[in-house]
């Protein structure tokens, strides 16, 4: 796949897509150039249900969308470039997470039901874009720089609440450093979407099953948020 050049966006908080505003000819997206390109993602939203991301191709797209590849590369340089836009627009539905996460919580018990609702929203963006998803993570671990700042982008604003919620989970003067709860919250979400990203098909033939999965996660976000009398450790760095 060819690099993704770059291309003029409006700039959008982390996380959120960033709303192209022309096409790869320099020209202004108007209401029929938004429509066709949003027709060739969802078209490539089809094929991805029972194709691989390395399978798709401007042409498969282009006629699943009824246009020609010569349009495709209108509004995008290539697949790689395509998929970029896709993962960009799952990283919109993040949003229902962030919501419950900024939701008024209880850091003096353990609100294991609130912590199951983060983790179920979490899940179902996933259960919707695993191909997608599993490809830009993918593609940043092989090094590739938009992915990887995409995959930057989606993941900050859920471990910076994280962060939050495990800070107030202990008393003030018990409060561990901001650094040491940005760790413990970075390896929250890693748990987080690890289990998202592996296929339901294949938790099952481990015989644990997702739904154990997903409540054991929410065991552990849970008992992160919630009361936390004793000292944090003071042998961390800071």
């Amino acid at each position: 796949m060819k690099k993704v050049a770059k291309t003029k966006r409006a700039i959008g908080r982390p996380g959120s897509a960033r709303p192209v505003r022309i096409n790869k000819q320099g020209q202004e997206l108007g209401r029929k150039g938004k429509e066709t390109r949003e027709r060739l993602m969802n078209a490539a939203r089809k094929l991805l249900a029972t194709h691989s991301p390395v399978d798709l191709t401007a042409v498969s797209i282009a006629r699943i969308a009824r246009t020609s590849s010569a349009t495709f590369y209108i509004y995008f340089n290539d697949i790689h470039d395509l998929i970029l836009a896709l993962s960009e627009a799952a990283a919109i539905e993040f949003s229902e997470v962030h919501r419950i996460l900024e939701e008024p919580w209880d850091p003096g018990h353990i609100e294991l039901a609130h912590a199951q609702r983060v983790v179920d929203a979490f899940n179902q963006v996933w259960d919707r874009h695993r191909d997608v998803l599993r490809f830009r993570n993918l593609e940043a671990d092989r090094g590739d720089r938009a992915f990887a700042e995409q995959r930057i982008h989606s993941g900050i604003r859920i471990i910076e609440r994280f962060v939050e919620r495990i800070q107030a989970a202990y008393p003030v003067e018990n409060r561990p450093p901001r650094g040491q709860a940005y760790a413990e919250a970075a390896v929250l979400h890693a748990a987080l979407e690890g289990i998202a990203e592996t296929d339901p098909i294949h938790v099952e033939q481990w015989q644990i099953g997702a739904k154990r999965l997903a409540t054991a996660m929410a065991t552990l976000l849970a008992r992160s948020f919630g009361s936390r009398i004793a000292s944090p450790p003071s042998s961390q760095p800071k």
